[in-house]
């Protein structure tokens, strides 16, 4: 089990503050590659989700991408992030490849604090949670 520590870079912040700086990013452009990248992530968790892998998705969430399946999600998923940033934004792919690597375990954090606080509000989890019991 690797936890999402392990994939989140070391001072992200100094990382990023790196990035803008050499890339000359402004920050309306670093906020929507925040966004770009949380559609993404939504969109493929969607697709995911849409064709039952509920595995993949668990694992992809958790950050425990162990299994060769899913550290080929984790990878497509990347790519997947790193194309949108370069289509909409028109940003060189060595800029959308660093944006991703710093944004994409934030992201993916976010969105799975998000699914679990969900789960965690339904009444039928309640139910479920009983009937294990």
């Amino acid at each position: 089990m690797i936890p999402m520590h392990h994939f989140i870079p070391k001072d992200p912040h100094l990382k990023l503050q790196d990035l803008q700086r050499w890339s000359k990013l402004r920050q309306e452009q670093l906020s929507q590659a925040v966004t770009i990248t949380k559609d993404t992530v939504l969109g493929f968790v969607r697709r995911l989700a849409e064709h039952g892998n509920w595995q993949a998705i668990e694992q992809l969430l958790k950050g425990k991408p162990m299994t060769k399946a899913g550290k080929f999600l984790l990878q497509e998923l990347r790519a997947s992030v790193v194309s949108s940033l370069i289509l909409r934004l028109g940003m060189r792919r060595v800029l959308a490849v660093g944006l991703a690597g710093i944004l994409l375990p934030f992201i993916l954090a976010k969105v799975a604090q998000e699914v679990l606080s969900r789960v965690k509000r339904t009444p039928d989890s309640d139910a479920l949670k009983e009937e294990a019991a």
